[in-house]
Order: C-alpha cells, then sequence, then structure tokens
C-alpha cells in the first residue's frame, strides 16, 4: 500500500469510525469540506504536486489517527516528558498541580509503567494538558 492510500484510509477511518467532525477536519487541514471527501474517497490528484504541501497535510492526518488508535498511557508519559524536559517543569512541580505524590509521576514515567489508579492518570493528564496548551507557544513551530 502507498503513502497516499494509507492516509486517505486513515482519513476515511476518522470521519466513519470515530465520526470525526469533517468541518473540524476542514479547518484543521485547511481543506474544503468538499476537498476532505474526496480526500476521504481516495482521491489526492487536487492536491498540490508541492511535496512539503502534501507532507504536512499527511503528517496532520496521521497525528489525529495515531491519537485515535496509540497507547493512552504511552502518550500521557511522552507529554509529560516533554514538561519535563523541554520546558524543565519538575516532576514535583507537576505532581503539586495535578495534586498527586511524585512518586505517581515517577510511576507513569517508568518503563514498563507501573500500575497507577486511573483517578490518578486523569489528574495528571489533565494537568498536562492544561500545561501544554499553556505553554504551547513556547515549543518550535511546526
Amino acid at each position: 500500500m502507498d503513502e497516499q492510500q494509507n492516509v486517505t484510509e486513515k482519513l476515511k477511518e476518522l470521519i466513519d469510525t470515530y465520526g470525526f467532525n469533517t468541518h473540524t477536519l476542514s479547518r484543521y487541514l485547511e481543506l474544503s469540506k468538499d476537498d476532505i471527501e474526496r480526500l476521504a474517497s481516495g482521491n489526492v490528484d487536487f492536491l498540490s504536486d508541492e511535496p512539503m504541501y502534501r507532507f504536512r497535510i499527511f503528517n496532520k492526518i496521521m497525528f489525529l489517527y495515531l491519537s485515535a488508535i496509540e497507547n493512552k498511557d504511552m502518550k500521557l508519559c511522552a507529554f509529560l516528558e516533554v514538561l519535563i524536559s523541554y520546558h524543565e517543569l519538575s516532576k514535583e512541580t507537576i505532581a503539586k498541580m495535578a495534586g498527586v505524590e511524585v512518586h505517581d509521576i515517577e510511576k507513569i514515567l517508568s518503563y514498563p509503567q507501573k500500575k497507577v489508579a486511573e483517578e490518578i492518570k486523569c489528574k495528571v493528564a489533565v494537568t498536562v494538558m492544561a500545561l501544554r496548551f499553556f505553554l504551547k507557544d513556547c515549543e518550535p513551530k511546526q
């Protein structure tokens, strides 16, 4: 299966299986709703042949798709790592903001991941989501 076919199938799956809103996809991909439908049906002929343009659109589709299928615990761990390594927040700061213990943050960051209660993961995930949202302007532009 070639890359274009793979990406268009993932877009179709986002719409059909996950019920992803085509209006949101239109804004996110900077394509009309009609173009979203054409792309989801496998038609890429209308897209510019410029490689970086296609790369950007295909990457955005794959990012959304991977959000649906990848391991949620691994994603939480990765977002925590960004806050710690790139934004230089301490485990203590994140734990205090989430209302959990530092050892809970360490368990989430461990490999293989140690068992963490769902309530704690939820508190950490909400805190991580908020921090990433507010600190996103400090991160490199894609």
